[in-house]
């Protein structure tokens, strides 16, 4: 009987992570070299930020 391989398991999931975080960045690297009008700092800082709780 096999036994489950947690390490794997722990090693998949970040690396999943990291590739969602690279998807979104690339996504998002046009949007932020590009700058479609002048907006605010804070207003750039909203969108591209997480909101904190």
């Amino acid at each position: 009987m096999r036994r489950f391989n947690w390490r794997l398991f722990r090693r998949k999931g970040t690396k999943k992570e990291s590739m969602k975080d690279e998807k979104l960045l690339l996504k998002n690297v046009d949007d932020i070299k590009n700058p479609r009008d002048e907006r605010d700092i804070h207003e750039v800082a909203k969108e591209v930020l997480p909101e904190e709780d």
